[in-house]
């Protein structure tokens, strides 16, 4: 069996999907290849803008690095995971961004993107390996810039200490009793923790939500839900802002506090 893969066809999608895969491979390249994670870190508004390499005006610079992270990538994830294809390690590098995501990723009344859900995963879980002291305040602030100069969420209304325990319970029943989160130590690399408890996972996101303020849009997300190209139609801006309106106005602590009240609501079966 042979794979034919033509890099081309990423001109064809909209800049919010491409901005979406991104994230995917901030995953690959912060806990299994730093190589990426650098070329990432050097082209990625360009990467993003120009379709990685494949809109018109792309340098000969950005085809090379963005083939090359393409490639990469690619490897690193067959190399990571040809070994364990009926996933029966449940051990899993890829699995970084996974562990509470799949609770956050569907909770808004209109889903997170993929690529958004896992982002904020990720975002969180390097601040919980800095506060072990697993990678050092430079790389932690490296891949919290890296997400927001992508325009990746790093943060959620809906993402707080009742969602972690959630998301905790949830993922304990998929992974054998087992937390197994993958997080960066170093990075490019990844270990997996299994002790953590509640009270040091809602530190953590306190430290995170802290931080959070320093960023853009205190690390929402740009075009982070779930619209009609998701399914590969294209809708107008008009229904699109319709849709994404209620998280792009009223401030993020009128937004916090009635995402909470609707999580609460939620949690409780009301």
């Amino acid at each position: 069996m042979h794979t034919f893969l033509d890099f081309t066809f990423l001109r064809t999608l909209p800049e919010a999907q491409v901005r979406n895969g991104f994230a995917e491979l901030i995953k690959i390249s912060t806990c299994a290849d730093l190589r990426t994670f650098e070329l990432l870190d050097k082209y990625c508004e360009q990467l993003i803008s120009m379709k990685f390499g494949r809109a018109d005006g792309s340098s000969q610079e950005l085809i090379k690095a963005a083939d090359e992270i393409n490639r990469r990538g690619i490897h690193v994830m067959l190399k990571l995971e040809t070994p364990n294809l009926h996933e029966l390690g449940l051990d899993r590098v890829i699995a970084y961004g996974h562990t509470w995501s799949p609770t956050l990723e569907l909770a808004p009344e209109t889903p997170l993107r993929h690529g958004h859900a896992i982002s904020v995963d990720m975002a969180y879980s390097a601040t919980l390996a800095y506060s072990r002291g697993m990678i050092t305040a430079e790389d932690h602030r490296r891949i919290l810039n890296l997400f927001s100069r992508a325009g990746l969420t790093m943060n959620h209304p809906l993402f707080d200490d009742v969602l972690l325990s959630k998301g905790t319970e949830a993922i304990l029943k998929t992974r054998d009793g087992m937390l197994r989160a993958a997080i960066p130590c170093p990075l490019g690399q990844c270990v997996f923790l299994n002790d953590v408890t509640q009270d040091e996972m809602n530190k953590a996101l306190k430290i995170h939500q802290d931080l959070m303020k320093e960023y853009p849009r205190e690390g929402a997300g740009i075009d982070a839900y779930v619209d009609s190209s998701d399914t590969g139609i294209f809708m107008e801006s008009e229904e699109k802002d319709a849709i994404s309106g209620g998280m792009k106005t009223g401030g993020f602590n009128a937004k916090l506090e009635m995402a909470n009240l609707k999580n609460e609501m939620a949690m409780s079966g009301v």
